[in-house]
């Protein structure tokens, strides 16, 4: 058997979740809120496959069969309602996610490093030219 562990990062409009083995990034999604109960079936079911029309990095072929170890929860906006929510599928973990948003932005230029002059600029000033609140749940289990 093989376990993953799932990050979250819940938002007002947005849930950003993260699919890890390891320190290895193997899915990530952004569910906008309004499809909180597909994100929820797929957890609870291990339906990976409802998340690839949020998908953002990885594949979802690279989660399946394998079990869910453990859900880390990040604890901002809407994390008291996600944790009932959440509680029960697997071992469930409330997470301080200060800083996630910075980190997340770091860990997308990692993935996609910048080209020509815009290497040349700090990380810091950088913005990504997507939400990054799936990349934020990633950090939410670093």
């Amino acid at each position: 058997m093989i376990w993953i562990k799932c990050g979250v990062d819940p938002g007002r409009y947005k849930i950003g979740v993260a699919f890890v083995e390891g320190e290895r990034l193997l899915f990530s999604a952004i569910v906008p809120k309004s499809a909180e109960k597909v994100l929820l079936q797929s957890l609870k079911e291990r339906e990976w496959k409802l998340l690839v029309p949020w998908m953002k990095e990885g594949d979802f072929k690279f989660i399946e069969g394998r079990t869910l170890e453990k859900i880390c929860l990040g604890n901002g906006t809407s994390s008291k309602e996600l944790t009932g929510l959440l509680s029960g599928i697997c071992e469930l973990e409330i997470i301080d996610e200060y800083g996630t948003t910075l980190r997340g932005r770091e860990l997308y230029w990692k993935l996609h490093p910048p080209k020509g002059l815009w290497k040349l600029m700090p990380t810091s000033l950088r913005n990504p030219p997507r939400d990054i609140d799936d990349l934020a749940a990633w950090a939410i289990i670093k």
